[in-house]
């Protein structure tokens, strides 16, 4: 199906990839695997969030129907699923036309570990006379969060290309390394705990709390956490 999306899109005359596409950050892991950021959209790389991440989200519904019903509320309970119905392919035909917005994956010996959408430039709320980052989008393959079915196979892949994702911004722009974004529920203790942003209610959705990154931990996070 994939392929057949693909094809379709050539036989329209429309390119797979920015033709700008290049890896910004690259890393021979202890495996022997080579780890890779690039930016620039990509339909088959957005393909592959929507069928291998959802095949995946399957396979993990396939093995609760086999589990006791104590058990299966266990586990969903400590699933992060919010983001499971995002359609990357939707995203990346919306936005590929458009210049403020700059797409970046993370692949594993071409394999895509995690997906990231910013838009720029984006009012800050701290400081509104600065344009900031806005992350728009970004997430992780659902193996590399907690699963009932393996062990995390990579650790720390949504922080690596976040903060690298940025900070190619910043250097790109001549623009400070600060970014914004709106949180789904299960993510915010990690906005507020591992990159210490703040949360500015003003600028809340329904659903989502607006957390914007503070000039007085942009050393700190970036020498951290990247």
């Amino acid at each position: 199906m994939g392929q057949n999306i693909l094809n379709q899109l050539k036989s329209y005359g429309l390119p797979i990839q920015a033709p700008n596409q290049q890896v910004i950050y690259s890393n021979l892991l202890e495996s022997g695997k080579l780890l890779e950021i690039s930016n620039g959209y990509s339909f088959s790389k957005s393909l592959s969030c929507d069928h291998k991440w959802k095949e995946y989200h399957q396979n993990i519904f396939a093995y609760l129907k086999t589990l006791p019903e104590a058990d299966v509320y266990e586990i969903v309970g400590k699933l992060d699923y919010q983001d499971w119905h995002w359609e990357w392919i939707s995203k990346t035909a919306g936005t590929k036309a458009d210049n403020q917005y700059e797409w970046f994956f993370l692949e594993v010996d071409s394999s895509v570990e995690a997906a990231c959408l910013i838009y720029f430039p984006k009012e800050s709320s701290l400081q509104p006379i600065e344009n900031i980052f806005y992350i728009e989008f970004i997430a992780i393959a659902p193996w590399n969060r907690f699963t009932p079915l393996e062990n995390k196979r990579y650790r720390g892949l949504g922080s690596l290309l976040l903060l690298e994702a940025v900070k190619f911004l910043a250097q790109k722009y001549k623009n400070s390394r600060r970014f914004s974004l709106h949180a789904l529920e299960q993510a915010e203790s990690y906005y507020i705990d591992k990159l210490k942003m703040q949360h500015l209610s003003i600028n809340d959705k329904p659903s989502l709390k607006y957390f914007e990154l503070p000039h007085h931990v942009i050393d700190s996070i970036f020498g951290e956490v990247a």
